[in-house]
């Protein structure tokens, strides 16, 4: 019951933590993009400079590109040297990139990447090239290439500025900085210029920002475990960035604590919730349910004396009143029980009485064919007393057990076939004859409406074997009972000197008084009876009685 509530809990409150979860990460970028855009905006007048700077140096390279054209390389550099501080060099190429004039180095040299003067060739106009280590100068530049056109307005070659790319990241970091905040340059290849936190960045950084052509934000951990926050953002047109980067805000900062906030408080109420109807349920209702449980155990043992109300006073009143409801079902069941009882005891006593009465009617019966035998001079009027009284004698030990018996309408047979088989063999004189009698029962109950025919059957059976089994030195009969999952099995053998079924019709046939009443016995328990016999091999009686309803 408890996991069903709280389940039900669960369900109902499940869309609020799902809301919850999708502010917190509504929040988390929220909070990423206030990093980035905070991040930008301190540094933007750095990179004001630098992009100035980078501006600056096309618009005079433009302006002296008929100089540079002309071979003046030397006049150009001393008027320009001081106006751009990165400026490392000037230059013009002819159409297969090959300096034709150079200042300071000497001309000569060729351009370090071929694809620029290649996409100058298809008509490119400017071009920013990447980063690139000259030999010349033992330090990373970019250039900046013009293309020179003749009056055809053929490709005749270029005039270039070559700027020193550390220079360009000190005029950012010149820049009015707040506290904490480095601004680098960066090549397509992550390779960092003016930066004292990192040397290189992930190229795939750069990618990203190339694909999207805005600011991103990326998350770096230094040499020392510390968390910076780099943003990668493009400088101008060219392969050139600036990577604006300061630590990252702790745990307690405003950035992390809104999404937690927004998914925490929820969390926490959601828990409250549950642990609440988890302690509701089983103060206000498992507890007590409990005790309900153990009240009526006790009632269902027969204690409807025990008071339940009293124990109930602090539980809820649904739960106190059905309490004192079961204290008055208890009472009345246990005054119908209290009846139920004095009635059942009345009528046993009287069943018992008639059986004891009936047994001793029997038993005077039997008297009355004593004397009745004693009289007689046949031997077969005789005999047919005698058989008359050890039926009768069986009816009034079935009459005896059952009065003596706790439950009239059960007989327990392993007492009742002893007592029976026992008295039988003294009436029967079984020890004079030499005759011995073997049994073996298992304890089993029965329907006392089947003890009588049993009884009938069992000595009929052992009555026959005496009559017609054993010469005058004896033998032994072999009585037992068994129980299996299909019902009772009655077994009476001997080792007589049987008959053969083929010879002897009248008892293969059931035409002899006893055959025809084992076989009406047999019926009435509705029961199988199989008759095994051979000459010389005794004989073998099986009643199987099923199991009754």
């Amino acid at each position: 019951m408890r996991k069903r509530l709280v389940m039900t809990l669960v369900v109902a409150l499940m869309p609020i933590l799902v809301l919850s979860v999708f502010s917190a990460y509504l929040d988390a970028s929220k909070g990423l993009d206030e990093r980035r855009a905070d991040l930008l905006l301190l540094s933007d007048d750095a990179l004001d400079g630098v992009e100035k700077s980078i501006d600056q140096a096309a618009l005079l390279l433009t302006l002296n590109r008929d100089d540079l054209a002309r071979g003046r390389c030397y006049k150009v550099y001393n008027s320009l040297s001081d106006v751009i501080l990165p400026l490392a060099s000037v230059a013009s190429f002819n159409k297969d990139g090959v300096a034709t004039c150079s200042m300071p180095s000497d001309s000569g040299w060729t351009l370090p990447n071929p694809e620029n003067n290649e996409r100058l060739k298809r008509g490119e106009k400017l071009i920013r090239s990447d980063t690139y280590y000259s030999t010349r100068d033992n330090d990373w530049l970019f250039s900046i290439l013009l293309r020179l056109d003749d009056a055809n307005g053929a490709f005749a070659g270029s005039v270039g500025f070559e700027l020193r790319t550390a220079q360009l990241a000190a005029i950012a970091q010149d820049g009015a900085l707040p506290p904490g905040i480095e601004v680098a340059v960066l090549d397509d290849r992550g390779e960092a210029f003016g930066s004292a936190r990192f040397a290189k960045l992930d190229p795939e950084w750069v990618t990203s920002v190339v694909k999207s052509q805005s600011p991103q934000l990326f998350v770096l951990k230094d040499k020392s475990g510390l968390s910076l926050d780099v943003v990668i953002k493009p400088v101008g047109p060219g392969n050139v960035f600036a990577a604006i980067s300061r630590e990252s805000p702790g745990f307690w900062s405003d950035f992390t604590l809104r999404p937690l906030t927004s998914i925490g408080l929820p969390l926490i109420a959601f828990s409250v919730a549950l642990l609440a109807v988890w302690i509701a349920i089983d103060s206000l209702v498992l507890r007590w349910l409990s005790r309900l449980t153990r009240t009526v155990r006790v009632y269902g043992a027969g204690r409807y004396q025990f008071k339940a109300g009293q124990t109930f006073e602090k539980a809820p009143a649904e739960i106190s009143k059905l309490a004192r409801a079961m204290d008055v079902m208890a009472k009345d069941i246990g005054e119908r029980d209290k009846d139920l009882k004095l009635a059942i005891a009345s009528r046993d006593a009287a069943v018992r009485e008639i059986h004891h009465r009936v047994k001793n009617n029997l038993q005077i019966v039997t008297s009355f064919l004593n004397l009745q035998g004693r009289q007689l001079r046949d031997p077969e009027a005789k005999a047919a007393i005698s058989a008359a009284r050890h039926r009768i004698d069986a009816l009034a030990i079935v009459h005896q057990t059952l009065y003596q018996n706790e439950r009239l309408e059960q007989v327990q047979l392993k007492p009742f076939l002893t007592g029976l088989v026992s008295h039988l063999s003294e009436a029967l004189g079984m020890e004079e004859s030499g005759v011995e009698i073997v049994q073996d029962y298992e304890d089993v109950m029965r329907p006392a409406d089947d003890a009588i025919p049993m009884a009938l059957f069992i000595v009929e059976a052992i009555t026959n074997a005496m009559k017609y089994a054993f010469e005058s030195d004896g033998g032994v009969i072999n009585v037992s009972l068994a129980v299996n999952e299909a019902g009772t099995t009655l077994i009476i053998s001997d080792n007589g000197r049987g008959y053969d079924p083929d010879t002897s019709a009248e008892q293969v046939n059931g035409r002899g008084l006893g055959s025809k009443l084992m076989n009406a016995f047999s019926r009435q328990l509705a029961a199988k009876l199989d008759v095994e016999a051979s000459l010389g091999g005794g004989c073998h009686l099986t009643l199987h009685m099923p199991n009754g309803e």
